[in-house]
C-alpha cells in the first residue's frame, strides 16, 4: 500500500443569571487524569501535583469574579500560560502535563476536565481533523479553541458561527507539500464525552504508530480505542492498517495474529451498527 501520512486533529487558528459554578468532586478529575495519562503506554505515570495545585488556585480565585464568563476566560488564559506552551502534532497527554507540549486533542482534553471540575456546561465537538469546545455561561455561549491562545476564547455570536462553518468544511491544512495526506471519506461533526475522548487519545497514538510504520503498536492502540468509541474514523483506519499489515514484512505468524485482531475490531464495529439499527 502506498505510504500516506494520516492526520487526526490539526489546529485551525483565528479567522441569564450570575449563578456561580460549583466545583465538582476531585475524584472525577483524578479518575480522568489517570486514564488520559495511561494512554501513553511507554512512559511512567504522570505526576499530577502541578495540575492539582493549579486547580486549587483557580478554586481560590473563583469568588473574585462577578460573572461566570469572566471566570471562564480566566481559566482559558491561565491554563494556556501554565500548561500549553508548544504545539506538537502528536504529543500525548503526558507530554502536555510534563513538558507543555500539546495538540488540539490533548489541549481540549485538559480544558474539558477543568470545565467538568467546575461544573461549567460544555460540549466537546469532534470534526474530521479538529476538535474544540463549546461552553455555556449565563452571559451566552463561548467557543474555546485550544490551539489559539490569542483569539481562542470566542464569545461573539457571529465569529462563533464563522469558526464553526470553517470547522464543518473538514479541510486539511497541509504543513508541507512533501507529505501526501490521507483524506477521510466521511464528514464528522459529533459531540463526544470524556470516555469517548479517552478512545480518541488512544486513536491518536495509533495514527502516530502507523505513520512510524510501527504496525504492532498501531494495532494495539486501535484495539483500545475501539473499546471506548465507535466512530467512522476507526472503521476507516482499521481498513487502512489491515492493508498495510497484509503488505508488511512482519513474520508470517505475527502478521496472521494482527490481521485477526484488526478483523475483530472491524467485526465489532459492524455488530454495534447492526444493534443500533433495531
Amino acid at each position: 500500500m502506498k505510504s500516506l501520512v494520516l492526520i487526526f486533529f490539526l489546529p485551525i487558528l483565528a479567522l441569564a443569571q450570575d449563578d456561580q459554578f460549583t466545583p465538582a468532586s476531585t475524584n472525577s478529575l483524578d479518575h480522568y487524569v489517570a486514564l488520559y495519562s495511561a494512554t501513553d503506554l511507554k512512559v511512567n505515570a504522570t505526576s499530577s501535583e502541578e495540575l492539582y495545585s493549579f486547580v486549587e488556585k483557580l478554586n481560590s480565585k473563583r469568588e473574585g469574579f462577578k460573572h461566570d464568563k469572566a471566570f471562564l476566560e480566566y481559566i482559558f488564559t491561565k491554563t494556556h500560560q501554565r500548561f500549553l506552551k508548544n504545539y506538537t502534532e502528536y504529543s500525548s497527554f503526558n507530554d502536555l502535563l510534563n513538558k507543555g507540549a500539546y495538540n488540539c486533542l490533548t489541549g481540549t482534553a485538559l480544558y474539558a476536565l477543568l470545565l467538568e471540575h467546575f461544573s461549567i456546561p460544555y460540549k466537546i465537538i469532534e470534526t474530521n481533523y479538529h476538535i474544540f469546545l463549546m461552553a455555556t455561561t449565563s452571559d451566552g455561549e463561548v467557543l474555546l479553541e485550544t490551539t489559539d491562545p490569542a483569539h481562542g476564547f470566542t464569545d461573539n455570536e457571529a465569529e462563533i458561527e464563522k469558526r464553526i462553518s470553517g470547522y464543518k468544511q473538514n479541510t486539511i491544512q497541509q504543513s508541507t507539500r512533501k507529505k501526501q495526506y490521507y483524506h477521510f471519506s466521511f464528514d464528522l461533526y459529533n459531540t463526544v464525552n470524556l470516555d469517548e475522548m479517552l478512545g480518541l487519545l488512544y486513536y491518536n497514538h495509533a495514527i502516530k504508530a502507523y505513520n512510524n510504520h510501527q504496525w504492532v503498536n498501531a494495532v494495539a492502540y486501535l484495539e483500545k480505542a475501539s473499546l471506548l468509541y465507535q466512530s467512522p474514523r476507526l472503521e476507516e483506519f482499521s481498513r487502512i492498517i489491515l492493508l498495510s499489515v497484509v503488505e508488511s514484512k512482519l513474520d508470517t505468524s505475527l502478521k496472521e495474529t494482527y490481521i485477526k485482531k484488526i478483523q475483530y475490531v472491524r467485526k465489532r464495529k459492524m455488530e454495534v451498527v447492526a444493534d443500533a439499527s433495531y
